[in-house]
């Protein structure tokens, strides 16, 4: 390796975007990856994105290791949607360690990725790059920043972190080891943007722990439900905790908690107070069986999610658990940006069912960000004294706040990147000296395609502008017959169609009488009758032709 090489970032998601988060390290001819995470989608029939793959694939054989900061979908969740296109160990703490196994358990090469447990404080040395794992505190178990060592320079990239010293479940930011790091010295600081346009206090779960206890022994008589994300295993610890001392019963309704859980019961966190509350879980029947103001319901759907537990509840559709005016929702959780108009509709929903809903906008103390305001941030800088800094994980609005308010602590020397930037360190200086387009991937029918690739245009195209099929039999340059001609998922009234079928009609015996190749023929069918829908009707239809020639 040429050590005069440039320390080189290339941010592939989780810029201008929530979700995807994923970087690749560079160093000389060698290369890490940071996260390899999803975002939700929710379109066109897809739920989840993965991160662009181009860069990675063009470094594939140079990839030294995935290197994990912490379990949330956004950080985790492509692995096994991706890995057999990259096929390098993984490295992570033991909590990402169970959940990634997890993921990996249905598929056929699962034995194939070398899963890596790593400690914190521990090094890791894979090429000429040496990576240590460092305690941060955030809203799922074992998180940690990473402080990666190579010939071209020094980088510490946060992951998702906050101040939390009372975390009742997991741990403690390693402000010591921090500190010595930063005299050691930081050449580049890519650090957690989410929360940079709030002035707001990011409280301990043991202050969500007192707020909800005093909420819920509001509604003594009613059955009370906790939505919150099933990764925040401290909200579920704090939730049982809260039930034993109203006395009252918890079920957990949903499959992803109960992952979770699993998850949980293969690491040093599952502790015997954690398994007597396992152990002591009610099945859905024997929730219901009870007294409404004895029972407390967890589940998943706090942002909305149409495949959650309780957007089920909301619309009626779990087959034992039934909601009504007996019924208090508790929203422990905030509100992504971007799922605002899902949450409204699953409140409403909710709402109209005579459920009474909490959230944070009347009770704020039930949920604390797992995101650091700019108070901590200031701290992070102040431990790690970094030369430079990239701000990451955040749209534009959140990535250049954090520009400025680096200034105003004396760094001087920030620069924001989009994900597809090739950014270089050397001297100093964060330089970006390249860029290429990222095109989010989709995880449709099992398989990871293109978000720009045919069949997902295709679907495109039929949701906004309907679909056209034109089917008609030649012989020579001559049509037999009248073209069969069906219009789907367009609005157009009877005197509309005779003029569509018309013009379509016309296009057909013009086209054949030209007597060119089926093919071209096909294309000029095509194109011509998207070009009569868009001037009739302002509409852009997908369209297929079927030509079938006699002899």
């Amino acid at each position: 390796m040429n050590k005069n090489d440039n320390l080189t970032i290339i941010p592939i998601g989780g810029l201008e975007q929530i979700g995807a988060n994923c970087t690749m390290i560079g160093s000389g001819h060698e290369w890490i990856i940071v996260d390899l995470g999803i975002t939700f989608y929710d379109k066109l029939g897809i739920e989840v994105l993965t991160p662009d793959m181009s860069y990675i694939k063009e470094h594939q054989k140079d990839i030294k290791g995935i290197f994990v900061t912490h379990a949330h979908e956004d950080h985790i969740g492509a692995i096994h949607h991706l890995w057999q296109s990259i096929k390098c160990p993984v490295y992570l703490t033991e909590f990402p360690a169970a959940v990634l196994k997890q993921k990996l358990s249905d598929r056929r090469w699962k034995d194939d990725v070398q899963i890596n447990v790593v400690n914190r404080r521990q090094r890791i040395k894979v090429g000429s790059f040496e990576i240590e794992f460092v305690a941060l505190a955030h809203s799922v178990l074992g998180s940690c920043g990473l402080y990666i060592k190579t010939p071209t320079g020094t980088l510490f990239h946060t992951g998702d972190w906050k101040i939390d010293e009372t975390p009742l479940l997991g741990d403690v930011i390693d402000v010591e080891r921090l500190t010595e790091i930063g005299k050691e010295g930081v050449d580049c600081l890519l650090c957690d943007s989410t929360n940079m346009l709030t002035e707001s206090h990011i409280g301990s779960e043991a202050t969500v722990r007192e707020a909800l206890e005093r909420v819920i022994a509001k509604y003594e008589h009613k059955r009370v439900t906790v939505t919150c994300f099933s990764s925040n295993v401290a909200r579920i610890e704090t939730i049982f905790y809260v039930a034993r001392k109203l006395k009252r019963r918890v079920a957990i309704i949903g499959r992803s908690m109960y992952k979770m859980l699993d998850a949980v019961a293969e690491t040093s966190y599952y502790t015997p107070k954690f398994r007597e509350n396992v152990n002591s879980i009610l099945t859905d029947e024997e929730a219901m069986s009870m007294p409404a103001d004895k029972v407390l319901l967890i589940c998943t759907g706090s942002q909305g999610e149409a495949r959650s537990a309780l957007y089920k509840l909301a619309k009626g559709e779990n087959k034992v658990v039934k909601l009504s005016d007996e019924d208090v929702v508790i929203f422990s959780s905030k509100v992504i940006p971007g799922n605002e108009i899902g949450i409204r509709d699953l409140q409403n929903m909710l709402l109209r069912q005579g459920v009474e809903i909490v959230t944070t906008d009347t009770e704020a103390d039930i949920h604390v960000s797992g995101h650091p305001n700019k108070a901590a941030v200031a701290k992070m800088y102040g431990w790690l004294q970094p030369k430079t800094l990239m701000p990451v994980h955040g749209d534009a609005r959140m990535l250049y706040a954090q520009e400025a308010f680096a200034k105003t602590r004396g760094i001087s020397e920030v620069l924001v990147a989009e994900s597809g930037d090739v950014v270089t360190y050397a001297d100093g200086k964060l330089q970006k000296v390249a860029h290429r387009d990222m095109v989010f991937n989709a995880v449709d029918c099992g398989e990871v395609i293109p978000l720009n690739s045919e069949p997902i245009r295709e679907r495109f195209s039929m949701t906004y502008g309907g679909h056209v099929s034109v089917s008609f039999v030649i012989s020579g340059e001559e049509l037999i017959d009248d073209p069969e001609i069906s219009v789907h998922g367009i609005n157009a009234n009877k005197k509309m169609l005779n003029r569509i079928n018309s013009g379509i009609y016309q296009i057909v015996k013009n086209e054949v009488a030209k007597g060119r190749d089926i093919e071209v023929m096909k294309r000029d069918v095509s194109y011509s009758v998207k070009k009569l829908i868009a001037q009739m009707l302002n509409k852009k239809p997908l369209t297929a032709v079927h030509i079938h020639q006699c002899a």
